[in-house]
């Protein structure tokens, strides 16, 4: 019971300390009413269970969403194995401080890819002691029974927790894996700890009702979209000046991204586009002879500002994924950035790129490189010309001024839903 009492005068403590600052601090910029009960900002926890230190799309959302809420007045801590680097928060407006590692990983296959995950003794100890360090008032845990930081949190925390599931398994190898298996035997009594669960798209909420029996709301990934609309290229013939481009964005080594079909792609389109300049920007080394035989530029890992420019000055951007994706973010980039989509027909990349009219660009059958060539083309060639305007509108539904509201209502659903506990 000591102990206990003691958590609670800390708490308590804390509490008293923040309701002080915040009544010496006049000036501080409070966030909008829309926000929560009456403008009060909060103290959150964002969990990540990927290694920061190899860039992801659920590492990318978390900063985004820490940058956002900061923004808006509230306080935000991130947890997470690796680290995204000092320079990379403090470009997102974030104090290095703000960052607590789990420490190191070790990579685990998963669902096509390779994820990078952190437990064991030497991680659940930092967890315990981020938790103990901090007063929140919510903490949010993404991917939350991945058997790394974010599991670890959802044993350990006694805070209202909100809980977002990114994944949709589509590699039905990996849905009967033994990692997957054992998370599900660890499910029931984990996901009763969650007060609010959220999916990124309906693949994943599907997967999240059949593997993890929640029934989460669906609130999708997001997106800065006015930066990546601010760099749209002059209009002209060309959004690269004097050829048309096309842009591969992604690990390219990783088979599921699909970069043997963008490589056919090229080779099928440089038929009718002798000049076409095809740029791949992403990790990874690049094969030598695809260099010299299809002229393919590799940028390499360009930071935020350089990869946006790459966007806005590409004609179509072509995501030939085989699978494993459950919302396509580099999709609503590549829209907000001007440039036309031509994707493979998956669920998460259908739902990104459909508004009332139908399609807001090209979708082909998975590995159909015939029909990705097809729909290149036809985006060179004008076909759909109001798509700029259609994929902007689309990809502002995205913008984390329309998502950032969607989360806070999740967590002052999430406190009330612990208070009547």
């Amino acid at each position: 019971m000591t102990g206990h009492t003691g958590d609670r005068r800390r708490i308590d403590t804390l509490r008293d300390l923040r309701s002080l600052t915040r009544r010496l601090t006049p000036s501080r910029r409070e966030p909008p009413e829309a926000l929560g009960r009456e403008g009060e900002w909060l103290s959150i926890g964002l969990v990540c269970p990927y290694s920061f230190s190899r860039p992801g799309g659920v590492q990318n959302h978390v900063l985004g969403l820490a940058s956002w809420l900061r923004s808006q007045g509230h306080v935000v801590h991130i947890l997470g194995p690796g680290h995204p680097g000092r320079r990379t928060l403090e470009s997102l407006g974030l104090p290095p401080e703000c960052f607590t590692s789990t420490g190191m990983t070790v990579p685990v296959p998963a669902n096509g890819s390779v994820a990078r995950l952190g437990f064991g003794l030497g991680a659940a100890t930092r967890v315990r002691a981020w938790l103990e360090s901090q007063y929140f008032d919510v903490i949010h845990l993404h991917e939350p029974l991945t058997p790394s930081s974010s599991l670890l949190a959802l044993w350990n925390a006694d805070r209202p927790l909100v809980a977002t599931f990114h994944s949709c398994f589509e590699d039905s190898a990996f849905a009967d894996s033994v990692v997957l298996r054992a998370a599900r035997r660890l499910a029931p009594s984990s996901v009763a700890r969650i007060d609010e669960a959220v999916a990124v798209s309906q693949a994943a909420a599907g997967a999240a009702r059949r593997y993890w029996q929640v029934d989460p709301a669906i609130i999708g990934n997001g997106v800065e979209t006015g930066r990546l609309a601010a760099c749209w290229a002059p209009p002209g013939r060309w959004r690269a000046g004097d050829h048309p481009r096309i842009c591969f964005l992604g690990r390219f080594g990783e088979p599921r991204k699909g970069f043997a079909l963008f490589t056919e792609v090229v080779r099928r389109v440089r038929r009718a586009h002798p000049d076409l300049e095809a740029v791949v920007v992403g990790p990874g080394d690049p094969p030598a002879d695809l260099e010299a035989d299809l002229r393919i530029r590799f940028l390499g890992p360009l930071p935020d500002a350089e990869r946006d420019a790459v966007l806005g000055r590409t004609d179509v951007y072509l995501a030939p994924n085989t699978g494993g994706e459950s919302f396509g973010i580099v999709l609503v980039e590549a829209m907000a950035a001007g440039a036309t989509v031509v994707a493979s027909d998956l669920t998460g990349f259908r739902e990104v790129v459909t508004d009332s009219r139908g399609v807001i660009g090209w979708l082909a059958p998975v590995g159909d490189v015939t029909a990705l060539a097809r729909g290149v083309n036809q985006a060179l060639a004008g076909l759909g010309s109001d798509l700029q305007a259609r994929g902007l509108r689309r990809a502002r539904q995205f913008d984390w001024d329309t998502v950032g509201p969607l989360l806070v209502e999740r967590y002052r659903a999430a406190m009330e839903d612990r208070s009547n506990r």
